[in-house]
């Protein structure tokens, strides 16, 4: 192998001083880019359209026939027009979820909606959601994301601590308890950055946008603009959509408690 790269590593220091044999490549190279195939439209056409419909039409086939029934198929309801941009979320767990209309989910998701220590863990996406790609929820009680939300790619959300804080728990492979989970909000209307990270028992103010690399760990009010690790707040933000603007909703649960404490 050590061999052939000198080899190589001669040959291409030859082409370019144009030594030997060498001396030809550049105008081998040139011609060899001005030749031009003849166009056999029926040939042509028809690798044109198996292009077509390896690229465009056997995705979208495979959306409707195989990922988006499978989805529908785990969900306790799913609304119309979802748009699947490649395999359907890895999802564990035995919980509900519950998408609304026009929701956007990228590939390589990764949804944990249900626990050993949980009873009735709840996903609830609402309408014009956008869930970009390599997403995580974590839900032991409900995570629930407001209508016309973005999460950017790489966004974590946990409504639990993962692991248990005692080390004697952690030592012997222990789960948390159920005490130590509480539900995450996230408004509408809302963008959280790229790799974000929102842990439990935050609320996310409508029309509030997470920074890119934070970690939210108090609620957020409506309105404002939230960066760092931990989260604070930055800057407020012009408060110029009227209410008039939202005219249906997924409601959120109303046995959900507030989340602690708000962001400085």
């Amino acid at each position: 192998m050590v061999a052939l790269m000198a080899l190589l590593d001669d040959a291409l220091i030859a082409a370019g001083r144009e030594r030997g044999i060498m001396r030809h490549a550049k105008p081998f190279y040139r011609w060899l880019n001005e030749v031009r195939m003849p166009v056999i439209r029926p040939l042509y056409g028809a690798l044109y359209a198996e292009r077509q419909l390896r690229e465009i039409w056997w995705p979208l086939l495979a959306k409707i026939l195989y990922r988006e029934p499978l989805l529908r198929y785990r969900c306790e309801s799913v609304g119309h027009r979802l748009f699947l941009e490649g395999v359907i979320p890895a999802i564990g767990g035995d919980g509900r979820i519950i998408i609304g209309d026009n929701v956007r989910i990228g590939p390589q998701c990764s949804w944990d909606i249900g626990h050993k220590v949980s009873t009735g863990a709840l996903l609830v996406i609402g309408n014009d959601v956008s869930v970009n790609y390599q997403n995580i929820m974590s839900v032991v009680t409900s995570v629930h994301i407001g209508d016309r939300t973005m999460l950017a790619g790489g966004v974590s959300i946990y409504d639990n601590p993962s692991h248990p804080m005692s080390p004697l728990k952690r030592y012997h492979h222990q789960p948390f308890a159920l005490e130590d989970c509480a539900p995450v909000v996230v408004g509408r209307n809302c963008w959280i950055g790229s790799k974000a990270f929102v842990l439990k028992g935050v609320t996310i103010g409508d029309n509030s946008i997470v920074a890119a690399g934070s970690v939210v760990t108090k609620s957020v009010p409506p309105n404002v603009l939230v960066g760092g690790a931990p989260a604070r707040v930055l800057r407020e933000l012009p408060d110029d959509l009227p209410a008039s603007a939202w005219t249906s909703s997924l409601a959120v649960p109303s046995d959900l408690p507030p989340g602690p404490g708000v962001v400085p």
